[in-house]
């Protein structure tokens, strides 16, 4: 007798073995597979597994028995094992270089949004700013077998950068855009950020002007602004002053950076200070006023990031905004359209400018 298209042989997301008959669900550690799902349902392990990877190829009766047996049981299916079997969906790992700053929220929710209508799943690693600890977030990515990495850097271990060239799924680097890298990109320039801040106090007059860091020296893309400060003070035949912090901590640092600023002599402390981020610069703002400087009569301040509670401090806070969102959809349509590129068609480097907005408020209207 001929057998049905239901249980022919197929690609699936287990192996494609009838359950054996007068067995009872085999459970490996208090779990089901997927062949003791089959069984209860009284189907082969084929139709199963082709009930996750291609349920219109099962009949509408089977479909129920199976439904009903998942929802009995709580049965998921093995994920790794799904991606081995289908190039259909999948996994997306993205490494945030710090997943609790208000300023990746909206850029992981945006990404997270659209892959999902596209049927990719995202999956998070945070490294803190550490190349290594972005490394084994990598490794560990490729393990699961993944359509596609998103990753929140510019640069990467040596290690890392071998490893992604080897991998025939799409790598966009997200949040800055770093000339000569070899992988797609998303993003904007941070030197331009270093270069624009700096630029609004030149054009107001400023020749004392400081780079106020925490003591973060593996911060990289800091240290491009750092890069775009000092470019642009060079240009104005000024030197850079570039102070770090000894704390690793934002608030601490910037108050760090408050006190040390009190203690300076007036004809000779910095006239105005760019801050790494808003954290510092809304610390080191508080910690003026409770030192006696006024901000910015005595010294002006601007920040990075644009914190929402920047603009609603005394006086508002001058940062610069970015546009997360914008980069974290882009990055995940990006990513999908290398996913559905045709197969075997060269594609050439994407690259994606996303624009930044100097915001100027009170804190650095140095003249009016």
């Amino acid at each position: 007798m001929a057998s049905s298209p239901e249980d022919s042989p197929s690609p699936a997301g287990e192996p494609a073995a009838d359950a054996a008959p007068g067995r009872g669900p085999r459970r490996k550690l208090g779990t089901l597979t997927i062949h003791d799902v089959a069984a209860l349902a009284g189907v082969s392990s084929v139709t199963a597994s082709r009930y996750f990877n291609d349920p219109g190829r099962v009949s509408e009766k089977r479909r129920e028995k199976l439904a009903a047996v998942i929802r009995q049981t709580g049965y998921v299916p093995s994920q790794v094992a799904r991606r081995l079997a289908s190039s259909q969906g999948g996994l997306v790992g993205a490494v945030m270089q710090n997943v609790s700053s208000p300023t990746f929220a909206p850029l992981v929710r945006a990404m997270g949004d659209t892959l999902e209508q596209h049927g990719l799943q995202l999956l998070l690693a945070n490294s803190d700013y550490s190349i290594a600890s972005e490394e084994r977030a990598i490794q560990a990515f490729l393990g699961w077998h993944p359509s596609g990495l998103i990753l929140t850097r510019g640069d990467h271990s040596e290690a890392s950068d071998a490893l992604l060239a080897q991998m025939r799924i799409p790598v966009v680097e997200a949040w800055e855009v770093v000339e000569g890298r070899p992988f797609h990109q998303v993003g904007f320039s941070q030197r331009e950020v270093g270069r624009i801040l700096t630029r609004h106090f030149l054009e107001q007059g400023v020749r004392r002007l400081r780079f106020a860091m925490n003591a973060r020296l593996d911060d990289t893309r800091a240290a491009r602004r750092i890069e775009g400060y000092t470019e642009a003070m060079q240009a104005a035949g000024l030197a850079a002053d570039v102070v770090y912090s000894a704390h690793g901590d934002d608030i601490e640092a910037g108050t760090d950076h408050a006190v040390r600023l009190s203690q300076e002599a007036p004809a000779t402390r910095p006239r105005a200070l760019v801050f790494a981020n808003d954290s510092m610069a809304m610390a080191a703002l508080l910690g003026c006023a409770r030192l006696g400087l006024a901000v910015p009569h005595d010294c002006a301040l601007a920040g990075f990031g644009d914190a929402a509670i920047g603009a609603i401090l005394t006086p508002a806070l001058t940062t610069v905004r970015t546009q997360p969102q914008a980069i974290g959809s882009t990055a995940a349509r990006t990513l999908v359209e290398l996913l559905h590129a045709p197969a075997g068609e060269p594609v050439g480097i994407r690259t994606h400018h996303i624009d930044c907005e100097l915001v100027v408020r009170e804190s650095s209207r140095i003249s009016r």
